[in-house]
């Protein structure tokens, strides 16, 4: 059994994001202190992460997906998706979220899209997504990237509209509906 956060933070701060403009690469750790003895660390993936991000992707889809996706969507997904998202960590600007020292969310950066959020479900509903996709649109920034652009599951859509996404237009594949979403990142205010 996991230990789970509590629902509500007592506090949280930020601590050492710096930027290497030059690098164009999350210099240091964000850290959020989410009870006296628990930080949740965001830090960029290495492919020693892989086997704990597979099992992330793997327990969101068949945990919080299978929600709203009928099994025949989510049983073609687990062939593809949980092995696509972990070889792909180093190809990718890719960040982990890791509380306690065990990786609990993954969320990465191809050029202007945003990939793979997913945080693992006894984790979910206590703020890692969203301070992946801050490192994700950091990163962005720092890339010059104008407009992030993101194919949304349903699950996930509700997540990224009040981070600023915006619909652009919906598809299927087969039974399963996709949401690509946008945002403009380039006005400071974002």
């Amino acid at each position: 059994m996991s230990k789970r956060l509590p629902v509500q933070p007592i506090s949280t701060k930020i601590t050492g994001c710096a930027f290497a403009t030059q690098a164009h690469t999350l210099s240091s750790a964000t850290i959020a202190t989410y009870d006296m003895t628990t930080e949740l660390e965001i830090r960029r993936a290495t492919a020693r992460d892989a086997e704990a991000v597979y099992e992330i992707v793997l327990r969101a889809l068949r945990e919080t997906n299978a929600r709203d996706y009928p099994a025949s969507v989510i049983d073609r997904l687990v062939l593809t998706l949980p092995n696509g998202v972990a070889s792909t960590l180093e190809e990718w600007h890719a960040y982990v979220a890791v509380v306690d020292g065990r990786i609990v969310g993954t969320g990465s950066l191809n050029s202007n899209t945003v990939r793979a959020v997913f945080v693992h479900p006894d984790y979910q509903g206590r703020g890692i997504g969203t301070k992946l996709m801050d490192a994700v649109e950091n990163a962005a920034k720092v890339q010059s990237v104008n407009t992030l652009s993101v194919q949304s599951s349903i699950t996930a859509q509700p997540f990224y509209v009040k981070r600023g996404f915006k619909v652009v237009r919906e598809g299927f594949y087969g039974e399963e509906r996709t949401i690509v979403m946008s945002k403009d990142i380039s006005s400071p205010s974002e």
